[in-house]
């Protein structure tokens, strides 16, 4: 069994990911891909992997919680999504460090569920405004309780990844950035189902749409409508232009008032962040989804 879990991060494409997968029903009937609910799934695995970190035996074994899942589906594929796989938003940095609780997690998931193919899939995101939007989902916490101590620079994805990658040398990991995600919507719908690039898909301009005016998602829809993009650099390059004048001011737009924070310092964070990302995709083993731009 292909076990594929998009693990977040929070404050990025989650639901809509679900969302726009379930669109796209006949591709996952007709290449055996299970797509259950995520009520199905998320409360029991989290469950289990935490007995597991306490050291005390799971409640089912990976084989039956597979079988549990997907009932009676003759599935060889199987898409999980949880922004919280991790961890909750208020442990994001539990300890001064980012994400820490991944070694834990991700020890106890290839345990239980040993001897199946695991994907893992991460959306990366600006910690200029990732770390805003996070803090957002703490429940009315301090921001200094929050950041436990740990300065933002703290928000290294590389070194995420790393951790990930130690734990499970074997899987599969795939990346993309959050401000990338309206362009490459397609691509990452078809690289979760599991299908070739020229693989018709549904939902792919759903995000897009999100950010747009209601006037710029008509003009969206005429234009590709009269004009089918040729090749994916014209589709992105028509996207962009369309997000250049028809944004959503509400959609697209984040003020970010947090202490202390200037502007000085958000574009330090998008500089890290670039060189972040960058180190990533020289790593060489992991398949980071990029715009065509």
């Amino acid at each position: 069994m292909q076990i594929v879990y998009h693990i977040g991060a929070h404050c990025t494409d989650q639901d809509a990911l679900h969302a726009s997968l379930v669109k796209n029903k006949a591709a996952l009937v007709q290449n055996q891909v299970a797509l259950p609910h995520p009520r199905k799934y998320r409360n029991v695995i989290r469950e289990n992997l935490q007995a597991m970190a306490k050291g005390a035996r799971p409640d089912m074994s990976g084989e039956e919680l597979l079988a549990d899942i997907l009932g009676d589906s003759d599935a060889e594929r199987v898409i999980l999504t949880n922004a919280n796989f991790i961890c909750v938003p208020n442990r994001i940095f539990e300890g001064g460090d980012f994400y820490a609780l991944v070694v834990e997690k991700l020890q106890a998931f290839g345990t239980l569920f040993q001897g199946h193919d695991i994907e893992l899939s991460l959306c990366m995101r600006d910690p200029g405004t990732f770390i805003p939007a996070a803090y957002g989902k703490s429940h009315g916490r301090s921001f200094q309780r929050f950041m436990a101590g740990a300065a933002p620079t703290v928000v290294q994805w590389s070194g995420l990844i790393h951790r990930m990658r130690t734990v499970l040398p074997n899987a599969q990991i795939t990346a993309w950035c959050n401000e990338d995600t309206p362009f490459i919507w397609p691509k990452i719908l078809r690289h979760l189902i599991g299908i070739d690039a020229e693989e018709p898909v549904k939902a792919g301009y759903d995000l897009i749409g999100s950010l747009l005016t209601e006037i710029g998602t008509q003009k969206m829809q005429n234009y590709f409508k009269a004009n089918p993009p040729n090749s994916e650099k014209e589709r992105q390059r028509v996207l962009a232009a369309l997000l250049e004048h028809y944004a959503n001011p509400e959609a697209v737009e984040e003020e970010i008032t947090l202490p202390g924070w200037t502007d000085d310092l958000l574009n330090r964070l998008s500089d890290l962040y670039d060189e972040d990302v960058n180190a990533i995709i020289s790593r060489g083993d992991v398949e980071v989804i990029e715009p065509a731009l």
